[in-house]
């Protein structure tokens, strides 16, 4: 078990957070005392929640007062979404709360946006191809370009048979 231990600041307050085999872990309690909320309530509700109850661990971790104790964790995955589910009049709570509406806003309305964005210019690449296919259909050129790719077509067919022929002669040779 490799444990590495590093504190982060938030609203005067010391973070925990360790990584325990892999898996970053934030300590709930400092959380909690750094947005002014109950933390008995809030631990409660963790053990209760379907998801978050099973998650939550004790983990040995250094506290503010600098000694060693176990406090109960949520894995980093999971304490963003914690956090946006707590009710509370807490202004620094409200002000992550608003950030996250943002962030997910932008996030789902960004990645459909861009899509239909893409996705209307490709029509419109599509439409040109074809107009400009539809013109020169009648010329020559065309005509003389469509037939020397079909040339290819067979001289390519060509060469692969030769390579699979040379190949099968060399490994002839060589037994």
């Amino acid at each position: 078990m490799n444990n590495l231990e590093k504190f982060l600041e938030f609203n005067g307050k010391r973070l925990a957070v360790l990584n325990a085999d892999g898996q970053w872990w934030i300590a709930i309690k400092p959380i909690c005392e750094a947005l002014e909320i109950k933390y008995e309530s809030q631990f409660e509700r963790i053990q209760n929640h379907k998801i978050l109850g099973q998650l939550f661990r004790k983990q040995g971790m250094v506290a503010a007062d600098g000694r060693l104790r176990e406090m109960a964790c949520l894995p980093e995955k999971y304490v963003y979404g914690w956090l946006f589910s707590i009710n509370s009049d807490s202004l620094e709570l409200i002000e992550y709360q608003q950030k996250c509406y943002d962030i997910l806003f932008d996030h789902f309305h960004g990645a459909m946006t861009g899509r239909l964005t893409q996705l209307n210019q490709r029509s419109e690449i599509d439409v040109r191809i074809s107009d400009l296919e539809q013109k020169m259909l009648d010329s020559p050129e065309y005509t003389e370009i469509q037939q020397l790719k079909k040339q290819k077509v067979v001289v390519t067919a060509s060469l692969r048979q030769l390579d699979k022929d040379l190949m099968a002669g060399q490994l002839a040779l060589n037994l």
